[in-house]
């Protein structure tokens, strides 16, 4: 070898060999130290931005001359040796080190923290870890590593949901199918550990038209004029908005699971005249495979509300019934890009309009396009037919829509989409003299503080707003609504 070549490579080879000797040093300390150590008041040195002041000094010294050596070393090399002490159960020693050396310049803040969290974690304190961590993720929502510790704490944590959330963000966005199928074995690992589901939520939900009914107080009809009926009236409030839902999988063997669900929904506006309460249960026989499941399954759901009266009275209690068959398809086209399909066939049966007793057919479709950790591209589309016993409420339909899901600096995560759905009936509508035909906009925005967390939620503020179009001028109306909740799967 040439004394050139010797002293181009002279510099990374004394640097690579200066990192073994800090590691070695730190580990065989650890190895025969004392398992405590105490130190004078005041002998810590300042923390950097970003380093937790120990209420303590380490339980172990590091020698100032591998200090002093590991302080020397370039900031990639550095970070290696942090985490190679953390995972060998040495958070002391890198503590010490860390602090010894923080890290600067344009990434430096983020580095320590992230430092600080694994340490934290190391040493039991789970809640402060991930609350690092999330404070990590604010800053900069693209940190792949941050994010697997995240959501391996929140598992430890049993925070199911938000451990969940991480990891599914991290197999879309992973780079390779070998890293894919790691972070999809490590979903199901959870998932078998815990075959049972269950989630509660309560919203504040003020409305500018909670019932989503017509501006108009009269209407005008072959010269005559009547008014129209309080529940077809727009009306506008503060309501409560809640529900739950559980499932349970039972594993059949041979990548075959059965699912049970059920869930509840409850909303209530003004006394109990706008009250409505929906339950809904499901059963799927699934059959997964490397790239996405098969499902097959019966739907049911119940609905209970107030409809106009008859026979002099003003209003009446309706029920709803709803049940049938449904197929549900998952499918990974690519690392990044999923689909799921869903059709699905249904019997409805009302208890007083009997007259709107039917089927109704509905195909769903959703692609979602990882574009990394933090962005999330979606597509949707579907098609409905809804079968009566009359031909004017019996329509087809159509719709389409966007959405994206983004995570943005100072902690904040946006989920927004639109939808545009066309619905045409099938003979005249009475005293419109032609098929009625609606045009619906429906926009949603959610924004999430991910990096406050409160016993594992974070709060959660969405915003609605629908506009429908249409040949009859009694079906026009516009709504805006807010709901306040909050989150586990953050």
């Amino acid at each position: 070898m040439s004394t050139t070549a010797l002293s181009i490579r002279s510099p990374a080879k004394r640097a690579t060999r200066r990192a073994f000797r800090v590691t070695s040093a730190a580990l065989m300390l650890a190895a025969v130290s004392p398992a405590t150590h105490a130190a004078s008041p005041g002998q810590a040195p300042q923390a950097a931005q970003g380093v937790t002041t120990a209420s303590a000094a380490a339980r172990l010294q590091v020698p100032a001359a591998t200090r002093t050596e590991f302080a020397g070393l370039p900031d990639g090399k550095r970070l290696k040796i942090l985490v190679a002490l953390i995972r060998d159960n040495q958070p002391d020693a890198a503590e010490q080190l860390l602090r010894a050396a923080p890290f600067d310049g344009e990434f430096g803040r983020n580095r320590n923290l992230f430092i600080t969290g694994m340490i934290e974690r190391a040493r039991g304190n789970l809640a402060h870890a991930a609350e690092i961590y999330r404070t990590v993720l604010a800053n900069d929502p693209n940190l792949t590593m941050v994010r697997l510790e995240l959501a391996a704490t929140l598992h430890a944590l049993d925070q199911t949901d938000g451990a969940r959330h991480h990891l599914e963000l991290l197999k879309g966005a992973a780079p390779t199918p070998e890293l894919a199928r790691n972070f999809g074995d490590y979903l199901a690992a959870i998932d078998a550990n815990r075959p049972w589901s269950f989630n509660a939520w309560l919203s504040l939900a003020p409305s500018t038209n909670f019932n989503n009914g017509t501006a108009l107080e009269y209407h005008t009809l072959f010269g005559l004029t009547g008014t129209i009926g309080e529940l077809s009236r727009k009306k506008s409030g503060i309501g409560i908005k809640g529900g739950a839902n559980a499932a349970y999988v039972f594993e059949l063997g041979n990548k075959l699971q059965a699912i049970v669900a059920t869930g509840t929904y409850v909303e209530q506006y003004e006394g109990d005249l706008f009250d409505r309460t929906a339950l809904n249960q499901n059963v799927e026989l699934r059959r997964n495979h490397a790239r996405g499941s098969v499902g097959i399954g019966l739907s049911a759901s119940q609905s209970f509300y107030k409809t106009n009266g008859s026979g002099g009275r003003p209003f009446t209690n309706e029920s709803a019934w709803s049940f049938g068959p449904q197929i549900t398809i998952r499918h990974l086209l690519t690392n990044a890009l999923n689909l799921e399909t869903r059709l699905s066939h249904r019997w409805n049966v009302f208890n007083v309009a009997s007259f709107s007793d039917g089927t109704s057919t509905s195909l769903t479709n959703r692609l979602a396009l990882t574009m990394s950790t933090s962005q999330v591209l979606y597509a949707m589309a579907g098609a409905d037919r809804t079968k009566t016993g009359y031909d004017h409420t019996s329509t087809w339909a159509g719709w389409g829509g966007l959405g994206i899901y983004q995570e943005v600096p100072f902690g904040v995560t946006v989920y927004g989409e639109a939808k545009l759905r066309y619905s045409v009936s099938d003979g005249e509508y009475p005293f419109l003299f032609a098929p009625r035909e609606n045009t619906r906009l429906d926009g949603r925005v959610v924004l999430t503080k991910r990096d406050f967390s409160f016993y594992g939620l974070a709060p959660q503020l969405e915003y609605t707003y629908t506009k429908n179009w249409s040949n009859d001028d009694l079906s026009e109306f516009d709504s805006h609504g807010l709901a306040v909740t909050v989150t586990r799967a953050f």
